[in-house]
């Protein structure tokens, strides 16, 4: 019997087989078709399509006080495609006309102003390749809800965008003479971009901004730019760091006190410090910096801030007859290094404490590490923040003398 059955297995296992082999085959085939008819879904049409030719690509915004109450003028700087020539600057394109054109309208709300601007031309504003967001100063001072909650929550606008606050009107920046871009949008993009290079101004993002807008401990800061005239033609600056409170500016921190921030804050890039010594003066250049904040309960239960900091640089230019190369000279410069940048600290906390404004993230330091402590702490922080201490500790290194060992210009102690 068992013989028997074995035969007969034997007999049916290629019917199996192909029955089988024609089962995943045609499972194979049908998953298959699914899969091409679901891409067929996907890719059959672009419901939300936007053609080029009506839009109007912005890579500038301005917002001022509107002439009328409660009102604000928005300016949009948008590309005119038709000026633009690749290897010609914004004065020498196709037909000698601006690669640019600003537009402005009043009206009580950013998208009220948006929609006008439809009135007067016959494409859509189209935000997402915004590159710079000016408020003025004026504005700034009164309230920045409005413009910054409409430009957080469209979906159109970037959150990296870079926020600034204009000394004048922000219509006016908008308007200045560029000579390397082809529009005032781009070139004030480009500044920001090179800022790291001398730790000068700080560089703020509509997040950064909005972070910092929102947290109960931080103020928030943002870079200041003006217009200047200069052989009948007007150019920006940045010039300035803003203060805010509650969405309100409240006052400015200068060049040193702005350095002085970005040492506290990490944010310090390369850039350069001019020391005076009994031969002359000599230029440090800082090529890389590190600085680490942290609060410190004493046994007595207050909490004060300690700073860290790990600078290296290099003598970039010696403008003395004495070789600055030897060891005492180095530690000499090193310590007028630390000098210089205590006193910036010095000078930006000093300034805080003025303003009774935290801009160093003292308060969001202390609730991270002391959560307990900044429940007890919050509620009164800005009365308290002028009286937190901070001790600081600066570690620098000069790395190298440059191309150069000796003064070019020989002489002083041999």
């Amino acid at each position: 019997m068992k013989k028997y059955l074995n035969i007969k297995y034997k007999k049916a296992l290629p019917l199996l087989k192909y029955f089988s082999g024609n089962f995943h085959k045609k499972a194979f085939r049908s998953a298959a078709f699914l899969l091409c008819m679901l891409n067929i879904l996907c890719l059959c049409s672009c419901w939300s399509q936007r053609e080029l030719d009506k839009l109007a690509i912005v890579l500038g915004t301005g917002l001022d006080v509107g002439d009328l109450p409660d009102t604000l003028k928005l300016t949009a700087q948008i590309v005119k495609t038709s000026e633009i020539n690749s290897g010609s600057s914004s004065k020498s394109s196709t037909n000698g006309g601006k690669a640019y054109v600003n537009i402005s309208y009043t009206e009580n709300s950013v998208l009220a102003a948006v929609r006008g601007i439809t009135h007067m031309q016959n494409r859509k504003l189209y935000f997402t390749h915004n590159e710079v967001l000016i408020l003025s100063s004026e504005l700034a001072k009164l309230d920045l809800s409005e413009g910054l909650d409409a430009f957080t929550r469209d979906y159109e606008a970037r959150m990296n965008v870079n926020i600034l606050i204009s000394k004048g009107k922000a219509a006016e920046i908008l308007a200045e003479d560029v000579e390397l871009e082809k529009m005032p949008a781009l070139h004030i993009a480009g500044m920001m971009d090179n800022q790291k290079s001398n730790s000068e101004t700080v560089v703020v993002t509509l997040r950064d901004f909005v972070i910092a807008t929102l947290s109960k401990a931080t103020a928030a800061v943002a870079p200041m730019i003006e217009l200047q005239e200069a052989d009948g033609k007007k150019h920006v600056i940045l010039k300035d760091t803003a203060v805010f409170k509650h969405g309100m500016m409240i006052g400015t921190f200068g060049k040193t006190e702005t350095r002085g921030l970005l040492w506290v804050t990490n944010k310090a890039g390369s850039g350069y410090i001019t020391v005076d010594t009994q031969w002359g003066q000599v230029v440090l250049e800082l090529l890389h910096s590190t600085s680490k904040l942290k609060p410190v309960k004493a046994k007595d239960g207050t909490i004060h801030m300690e700073l860290t900091i790990y600078e290296d640089g290099a003598i970039q230019s010696n403008e003395t007859t004495e070789d600055m190369s030897k060891i005492k000279n180095v530690e000499m410069l090193k310590a007028k290094m630390r000098e210089s940048i205590n006193s910036d600290i010095e000078y930006s906390l000093m300034q805080a404490r003025t303003l009774s404004a935290d801009v160093f993230g003292f308060g969001e330091a202390i609730r991270r590490d002391y959560p307990k402590e900044w429940d007890k702490m919050k509620d009164n922080w800005d009365t308290l923040f002028p009286s937190i201490e901070l001790e600081t500790h600066i570690n620098v290194e000069l790395r190298s003398t440059g191309g150069l060992i000796k003064p070019i210009v020989p002489g002083g102690e041999q």
